[in-house]
């Protein structure tokens, strides 16, 4: 048997695909793959990268027990939705959230207490009696405060502002933002109608490029604030290490207070390390006679 493990979300969509016996790895990359932002797009990426992953090792879905994790998948009728139509025929599979491979992968399934920070943010823990809370991951609408598109989304505010004002655009900041959002309304409002969530995480890479900026320092204080407070709410009194994984961790762990910091460890892995230990748990508690 082989395990697979999927990580999927707003912006991209990793697969690591492994032998037991010989550790043997296979890996690939390819879209996105966030179930609340579109469905047919997650469903056509992680066949894709499925797929790909068994031709390249020459191997049936059929030999592979998969863990795929995916952003939205904690909503129950995406969830549903998914699972009635990825259609591959696995040995055994499960679809769980991204966030929760994650916490698995962070102290390679030991108590802690993870927060992912990448397009959105979400924080998880893991107590040594096996429970899991989740804190955050709300999605873009509402929540992924500390998330790339959340920081992005502000930033496009502050432009905004900046276009209203009788003085313009007047930062570093907000003068490259407009050439990537536009700088007057006739070309801010067709971006704005057709913006993604990868489009505003894009826009959080300038934010940390003009942090000289006034304008930049600003945001990146809510940044660190945001972050501050999901591990607050997600650890509590508990004396858990924390762990920042995902693409804005390194970025924004600078940022942070020194209170903050005192509680970060370096991560023992990542969302697909993660995916790989459940899998791995998934393929022990089958019947012997499918493990042939």
């Amino acid at each position: 048997m082989y395990l697979l493990a999927i990580d999927g979300g707003g912006s991209k969509t990793l697969a690591r695909l492994k032998q037991p016996g010989s550790n043997q790895l296979w890996q690939a990359a390819g879209g996105p793959a966030q179930l609340s932002n579109n469905l047919e797009q997650a469903l056509c990426n992680v066949r894709q990268l499925s797929l790909q992953l068994c031709q390249q090792a020459g191997i049936s879905p059929s030999q592979v027990v998969a863990c795929i994790g995916l952003a939205g998948a904690g909503n129950p009728q995406l969830h549903r939705e998914f699972s009635q139509q990825l259609a591959l025929n696995f040995a055994a599979w499960q679809l769980t959230t991204d966030a929760r491979t994650s916490l698995y992968g962070a102290n390679s399934g030991q108590p802690v207490v993870m927060v992912a920070l990448g397009t959105g943010s979400v924080a998880m823990r893991l107590l040594d009696d096996g429970s899991e809370q989740q804190t955050g991951g709300w999605g873009f609408n509402i929540g992924d405060e500390g998330g790339g598109a959340w920081l992005g989304k502000l930033a496009v505010r502050q432009l905004l502002w900046q276009l209203d004002s009788d003085s313009g655009l007047n930062s570093p900041l907000t003068l490259a933002l407009a050439q990537h959002c536009g700088d007057n309304a006739n070309r801010v409002l067709p971006w704005l109608k057709q913006a993604t969530v990868a489009d505003f995480a894009a826009l959080a890479p300038l934010v940390f490029q003009h942090h000289a900026c006034p304008l930049a320092q600003q945001l990146l204080q809510q940044q660190a604030d945001a972050i501050a407070e999901l591990i607050h709410c997600c650890r509590g009194q508990r004396p858990l290490p924390v762990v920042l994984l995902g693409g804005l961790a390194s970025s924004c762990q600078s940022l942070l207070s020194a209170d903050i910091s005192s509680l970060l460890q370096q991560a023992k892995g990542d969302a697909l390390d993660g995916a790989l230990i459940l899998a791995a748990r998934q393929l022990a508690q089958l019947n012997p006679v499918n493990l042939t």
